[in-house]
């Protein structure tokens, strides 16, 4: 985003690019809701300054904007809104009053426009600018967008293809949902007082600021989760063990020709190797040599996968 109000009093408003953060979105990029509401609460600074994806997207928005504008002979123009009593400011990358779909929000894109991604902040554009409809525009950045070897040395505009295809532009309607403008503001109230609490006491753990921010109850069964993962990473590690052991093992008795010993526990046995075929059924060759008899005898099964938690240990810092 170009508007130069995206960056003025940062820390005392809520913008919608801020919502990726609040929502947790932005945890795959490593950057944790603690982190981000100490930088809201100007006790660390932000040490994003911007990289060679965010200045192609600074470059290319107002040429898209002009594209848009052109091709449906509406008016689109940059517009600031500012909400004190609420702490938002709505940074919108076009709005026309008088347009169908009064607001647009422009992204560069790499593989695919991460719709879910950007959804809470054009809710966000409706939300402030009190309209029904946003067109979010996504341009797909071509492989050669970025000519430099070192963004921080080389960042000028000549370093960045500046050429627009308009065959690289896909869009998305999204309309106003206030049940999930309501979960959204629902954690923009909870991350505010969050941040509150933080300027009163800068020291504040991670571990209880999740407090706040989760709930007591969420904080309590993740610890409770971490702390069986813990147990069955010592299993795995005991089992892997165990296995090599039993490895070690065999060679032994293979190699003295002892078929079996007896402790005072266990009867331990030696299991000479087998081996026995079984018959498989080439699918693809199948599919392309007898294509009717595949699609005689085929079966399609659906297998709903249950939803679950995902559990990745961070790295030491």
């Amino acid at each position: 985003m170009s508007n130069p109000n995206v960056t003025i009093d940062r820390q005392k408003y809520i913008g919608g690019s801020d919502l990726p953060s609040i929502l947790g979105f932005n945890t795959k990029y490593g950057k944790s809701i603690y982190e981000f509401a100490r930088e809201k609460a100007g006790i660390i600074p932000n040490p994003f300054k911007g990289n060679e994806y965010t200045k192609y997207g600074q470059i290319m928005e107002p040429v898209i904007r002009d594209y848009i504008n052109s091709l449906y002979g509406t008016k689109y123009h940059e517009d600031t809104i500012i909400n004190e009593e609420k702490g938002y400011r709505g940074n919108t990358d076009g709005i026309d009053e008088t347009a169908d779909i009064p607001i647009i929000e422009i992204k560069t894109f790499g593989d695919e426009l991460d719709v879910d991604y950007y959804e809470p902040q054009c809710q966000f554009y409706m939300e402030t600018f009190d309209k029904n409809q946003c067109l979010l525009i996504g341009y797909k950045r071509p492989e050669d967008f970025y000519s430099g070897l070192d963004y921080d040395m080389e960042n000028e505009e000549t370093y960045f293809n500046k050429d627009f295809d308009p065959s690289r532009i896909t869009t998305k309607l999204i309309k106003r949902d206030t049940e999930l403008w309501n979960t959204i503001e629902e954690k923009i109230t909870v991350f505010k007082k969050c941040v509150e609490l933080l300027k009163t006491n800068p020291d504040m753990t991670e571990e209880e600021f999740c407090k706040h921010y989760y709930g007591s109850d969420i904080m309590t069964a993740c610890n409770k989760i971490q702390e069986i993962n813990d147990q069955l990473e010592q299993f795995n590690l005991l089992t892997n063990e165990f296995k090599k052991e039993k490895e070690n093992l065999y060679n032994l008795f293979d190699k003295k020709g002892i078929l079996s010993v007896d402790t005072e526990k266990y009867h331990i046995t030696k299991v000479n190797p087998t081996s026995y075929d079984t018959i498989t059924i080439d699918v693809e060759k199948l599919q392309s040599d007898y294509k009717e008899i595949y699609e005689k005898y085929k079966k399609v099964k659906t297998t709903n996968k249950k939803g679950y938690i995902m559990i990745t240990k961070k790295e030491k810092k």
